[in-house]
Parts: C-alpha cells; sequence; structure tokens
C-alpha cells in the first residue's frame, strides 16, 4: 500500500473512532440529563407550504413550530408566532397577521370559502389554545379565550376580550374595550384597568417564550443534522 494512502486510512480511522466516540459521551450524558433528542428524526412536516402559487411572507423575527401549518397568501409580522398544532391557512382568502400577535397551539385561522372576507389581525392580539377564526377582522391588543368561535365578518374592535368558549355570531361588532361571552356572544361588562394593562404585555410574553423555542429547535436541528451526517 502506498505509504501515503496508508496514512489517510489510519486518520480516517482514528477520526472515526474519535466521533463516534464523541457521539457515546454526548447520549450518555443526554441520558443522564434526561434528555433524548438524539433519538429523534427530523421532521419531515413543513411547518410553511405555498398554496394554489401563493407563498407565505413571513417576517424573520416571526416563528412557526414545527408541527404549526401556515399555508397559502398568509402575512406574519414581526415577532409574530404560530404554536403547535395551530393553522392559518390563506388558500380561499389572504391572511393577515400583524406584529406581536400569538396563535397559540390547536387553533385555526383563514376563511371557509372563497366568499369569505379576508382574515385580518392586528397587533398584539393574542388567539387562545383552541380558537376558530373564520373571514374577521380582529383590532389591536385583542385577546380571543381558549375555544372560542369568531365567525365570518365578524369585527373586533381594538382592546375587546371574546371569553374562552365564546361563540361570535356572523356580522357581529364587538365594540373597543368590552368583554364578550356565551353562545351566542353578547356583552358581559367593559375590560377592567388592570386587563387593559394585561392585554398589552400578554404577546410580550408570547413572543418571549417563542425565541426560547425558536433557538432550542435551532440547536436540536443542528445537532440532529451532525448525527445523522
Amino acid at each position: 500500500m502506498n505509504p501515503i494512502n496508508g496514512v489517510k486510512a489510519l486518520l480516517h480511522r482514528v477520526g472515526f473512532a474519535v466521533r463516534e466516540s464523541g457521539q457515546a459521551l454526548e447520549r450518555v450524558g443526554c441520558r443522564l440529563q434526561g434528555i433524548y433528542s438524539f433519538e429523534e428524526k427530523l421532521s419531515r412536516h413543513t411547518p410553511v407550504l405555498p398554496m394554489r402559487y401563493e407563498v407565505p411572507s413571513l417576517a424573520k423575527s416571526s416563528w412557526v413550530a414545527p408541527s404549526g401549518l401556515v399555508s397559502g397568501n398568509v402575512t406574519l409580522g414581526e415577532n409574530s408566532s404560530v404554536w403547535y398544532g395551530a393553522i392559518v391557512r390563506g388558500d380561499f382568502q389572504p391572511v393577515t397577521v400583524g406584529a406581536n400577535s400569538n396563535i397559540q397551539d390547536a387553533a385555526y385561522v383563514g376563511a371557509a370559502s372563497e366568499f369569505s372576507p379576508p382574515v385580518v389581525i392586528g397587533d398584539n392580539v393574542s388567539v387562545g389554545h383552541g380558537a376558530v377564526l373564520k373571514g374577521c377582522t380582529i383590532g389591536d391588543n385583542v385577546l380571543v379565550g381558549i375555544n372560542a368561535v369568531v365567525s365570518e365578518n365578524v369585527e373586533i374592535q381594538p382592546g375587546a376580550v371574546i371569553a374562552a368558549g365564546a361563540y361570535v355570531e356572523e356580522g357581529t361588532v364587538v365594540p373597543s374595550g368590552e368583554v364578550w361571552a356565551g353562545n351566542p356572544a353578547k356583552k358581559l361588562r367593559d375590560v377592567k384597568p388592570g386587563e387593559v394593562e394585561h392585554l398589552k404585555t400578554l404577546p410580550g410574553r408570547y413572543t418571549e417564550l417563542a425565541g426560547e423555542h425558536k433557538g432550542i429547535m435551532k440547536v436540536l436541528k443542528m445537532k440532529q443534522q451532525e448525527y445523522y451526517s
């Protein structure tokens, strides 16, 4: 064997042994910490999907969870987030989400058909877990509670609150500074001064939390790519 090729072969084997030893030590360390990310396969799910010749437009600071879905004519503003299992579909009509807004886990946002109006969500909006928004307009600093349903042609004005489990009928206008609840939803009371501050600070918490999840996902993806390369 050519001496140079022999040295190359030896270096290759030594390098392979070092890499395997390092990965083995990392797996042991992860097990001791209760972290099993090294066993996870790279997700085949595509969180951002073109649809009907329309490609979603996402701000660089926005975040879509690996199991979330943003498809079609969707615009996602700065620092906004779409969480695990949430779906934002712009296949029938455009969906516009402003800055610092969050679409929480398992929520659905989109138009019901091609005859529906577009969905417009303002800045600093929190859409709770499992909520459904169809063909509606949501103003700034609004909270849509868990499992609430907002129907087509509904306008929720800035600073309003839709309570958890509420059903807002088609064509309803929810004035600023009011809390609506029930099925069908009716005015429950005015928003309290302390709640006004909560509406302004809640989106910021999700923006911060999304940054943490985004960073973790980035590290895990780099580790997985390295592990399977």
